[in-house]
């Protein structure tokens, strides 16, 4: 009984430390750091439209539905602004940050079933620390929520495989959800390959016929798939097939070699190597060490079943997101998962040549966790005391939360773009500027927006009294076309091609033909 109940109070004891990794590398600044990135606005944005419309069913931009990602992240999203009060950044990236602890905690666990206890605390400490989890787990991104629901479907599959249970209902069940959840947060589909391509492999490689027998289970697989489907079903029969063509577009943009604009996301070798190898410092070359050991232990013969599972998952997922055009660095995150046991395994077999070399294994192990716990409070001290300094591309924002503030609840808002901006996403609904999302979201008011070619016109049966109009100087003279332009606020000049500023306009009033008496609208062109 006293050995268990230390036990027990050992294994607290590491869920704490780990749980206080997660704090330091995660917590300081998360919302103040730095201001949203593009794709976060999408999801911090599409949020707040969730809430404002009470319509939970998919998010909007600027009202326009937004269909090109699942509506996982936007839900969680939107239920941390619910109690929050509002779509703060911080409510914004907290789902991230909880998924990135999960993720955390799910690693040490499977490390913890095949290695031991203390494998499985260095494995979730390195996994906390890790590059990839820090700066993915602070954004308001899919990716780490992806990432976390595939730790723990292939937790469930390892049980599943290794269990003695004869009949294994709460890890079976476990199994088959997560797997349909995988395709609610970043593309339908997309985790549930990167998982199965695993457990083929694992299955192929343990030959052990009860895993098989505990897999096949028709219940699991339909309430799997429902859980897949029933949203982009409804979404098709609702806005019909175009929808379909979208997501049809994005796997082809990326699988293909090339679409329509060039590589979609693409990065060469060169640059997808040095950002894998990147991704996990700074225990990469442990990591690495790790995998040769392994591959040494393959051609021994000497693999052990969490071997096996590692290497499948090493290998399986990496080879699939690498070989398409469209290849990415983060879509390699997926991966790399067991890089962190990888180079737990590593460090422990340098500590325990320390340990035949007369160090205790006390300190041996004392330095490992004030090490480790040192490298997370400096991830916490960078972010924390340095983050906002470093976010550049936040002077804009701030300086449309500037614009929203200037600008009367009663005045109509236009943002102007023109073929010097980037090609906007083309949805079903029509094109979305990219970085609209983040302009809407800092604004916090309604704006529309105009594309080069699209008229802005003063005709109305009450033509306000003033436009407020976000644009550049180039379209100064197709705004005096429209009445008495103020300037309001310039907004900071980061890049040359990017330098915008609020204008008011006073409309001039419909000029009259003398020969028909028909008042004749003035309207200006974008760019023009």
């Amino acid at each position: 009984m006293a050995m268990s109940t230390t036990g027990g109070r050992r294994r607290g004891l590491g869920l704490a430390w780990l749980l206080a990794l997660c704090f330091l590398t995660l917590g300081p600044a998360l919302g103040t750091a730095s201001r949203l990135t593009y794709h976060e606005a999408f999801v911090a944005q599409g949020a707040r439209e969730i809430l404002a419309s009470g319509s939970w069913e998919h998010p909007t931009i600027g009202g326009r539905p937004w269909l090109e990602k699942p509506p996982l992240p936007f839900w969680m999203v939107a239920a941390a602004g619910s109690i929050a009060g509002r779509v703060t950044p911080l409510a914004a990236r907290l789902p991230s940050a909880l998924a990135a602890t999960f993720l955390v905690l799910g690693v040490a666990h499977l490390a913890r079933r095949h290695y031991g206890t203390s494998i499985a605390l260095l494995a979730g400490a390195m996994q906390a620390t890790t590059s990839w989890t820090v700066l993915r787990g602070r954004l308001a991104e899919a990716d780490v929520s992806l990432a976390c629901l595939i730790v723990w479907t292939l937790v469930a599959f390892d049980h599943l495989r290794t269990t003695t249970e004869i009949n294994p209902r709460r890890w079976r069940w476990a199994f088959f959800v997560l797997l349909g959840l995988t395709s609610l947060a970043k593309g339908t589909g997309f985790g549930a390959v990167l998982v199965g391509s695993v457990v083929l492999v694992v299955l192929f490689w343990d030959r052990r016929p009860e895993a098989v027998r505990r897999l096949i289970f028709p219940a699991g697989w339909l309430v799997s798939g429902l859980i897949a489907v029933v949203w982009p079903l409804a979404m098709v029969a609702k806005y019909g097939p175009g929808v379909g063509s979208l997501w049809l577009m994005h796997v082809a943009d990326r699988v293909g070699d090339r679409s329509g604009h060039g590589f979609f996301a693409g990065e060469s070798w060169g640059e997808y190597i040095l950002g894998v190898l990147g991704q996990g410092l700074p225990w990469t070359p442990l990591a690495l060490i790790g995998i040769v050991h392994a591959f040494r232990a393959l051609r021994r013969g000497e693999l052990s079943a969490g071997d096996r599972l590692m290497l499948a998952w090493t290998v399986a997922p990496m080879v699939l997101v690498s070989l398409p055009g469209g290849r990415n660095t983060h879509y390699a995150i997926y991966a790399i998962v067991p890089w962190s046991i990888w180079a737990a395994l590593t460090l422990a077999r340098f500590g325990s040549r320390l340990e035949a070399r007369g160090r205790s294994a006390l300190r041996v192990r004392r330095t490992a966790v004030v090490g480790l716990t040192a490298v997370a409070a400096a991830y916490g001290l960078v972010f924390g005391l340095f983050g906002a300094r470093f976010d550049r591309r936040g002077q804009e924002w701030a300086f449309y939360e500037q614009a929203g503030a200037l600008v009367r609840s009663d005045e109509p808002l236009v943002l102007l773009y023109d073929d010097w901006d980037r090609d906007p996403y083309p949805t079903p609904f029509g094109p979305i500027p990219h970085d609209l999302a983040v302009r809407l979201y800092y604004l916090d008011r309604p704006a529309s927006w105009h594309l080069d070619g699209d008229p802005i016109s003063t005709e109305a049966d009450s033509p306000p009294s003033s436009l407020a109009v976000v644009a550049r100087d180039r379209d100064l003279p197709a705004l005096a076309e429209l009445g008495d332009v103020q300037t309001l606020a310039r907004g900071p000049h980061l890049r040359w091609d990017r330098v915008f500023s609020l204008f008011r306009v006073v409309p001039i009033r419909p000029t009259v033909n003398s020969a028909s008496s028909t008042p004749v609208p003035r309207t200006m062109k974008t760019g023009s």
